[in-house]
């Protein structure tokens, strides 16, 4: 049985190749067809990072992954396989925690249990399993004549919302990101409780949403 059928030797190979370049496994993507068969390794950073994942790292892990798939036939067999390593890109909805926490200080727009919609900087996400908090501030935007906009009825510009009221989530693209952003940020880990003060996560940045693709020879 192969990586095709059963993806357990797959995975295992893609996350000690990953790891060894700062990356780790998302999913595993399996499409059948009339030809070559496809197998989509989605990868990202790990989630005490921000930013994406650099094109050059992603393309370095591919080839290594592509040659240790060669090497060993346990891991998808011996007949030609088109391999493609990517990362989750912008537009991937956010529904695990990790996921949040990928996403500090990035513009979130979210839908509430409840049906609250809003439009919000992710700035930190904090609680244990089960009782994760989002630590947010609002920015409405402008409506379609240029006017600010106002935050949902009943808000206040800073909120936090626990990421069990979340019932959809997903990252705005903006290419001008507020001046005060650093500043933010910081201030989140100083209103966070003294343990994760003490061992703030730092920032980095990265070359958003790539993907490399090469063919894995039998």
């Amino acid at each position: 049985m192969t990586g095709l059928d059963d993806q357990a030797i797959l995975r295992e190979t893609a996350t000690r190749v990953l790891g060894a370049h700062g990356l780790v496994l998302e999913d595993v993507e399996i499409r059948r067809g009339s030809g070559m068969p496809q197998v989509r390794v989605i990868v990202d950073l790990p989630e005490d990072r921000t930013g994406s994942a650099d094109l050059d790292t992603v393309a370095e892990a591919s080839r290594e992954l592509s040659e240790a798939m060669d090497a060993d036939d346990a891991v998808l067999g011996s007949a030609p396989v088109l391999l493609e390593v990517t990362t989750p890109g912008a537009d991937r909805p956010l529904t695990a925690p990790r996921h949040f926490r990928r996403a500090r200080g990035r513009l979130l727009t979210l839908t509430t249990q409840d049906g609250l919609a809003l439009r919000a900087r992710l700035l930190a996400v904090r609680g244990e399993a089960d009782a994760e908090e989002l630590d947010l501030r609002q920015e409405p935007g402008r409506d379609a004549k240029g006017r600010p906009l106002k935050p949902a009825v009943g808000t206040t510009e800073r909120m936090r919302l626990l990421l069990a009221q979340v019932s959809s989530a997903r990252v705005e693209v903006e290419f001008d990101p507020p001046a005060d952003l650093e500043e933010l940020l910081a201030e989140a880990v100083q209103d966070a409780p003294a343990d994760e003060a003490a061992d703030p996560k730092t920032p980095a940045t990265g070359t958003a949403g790539t993907a490399t693709t090469a063919p894995k020879e039998s």
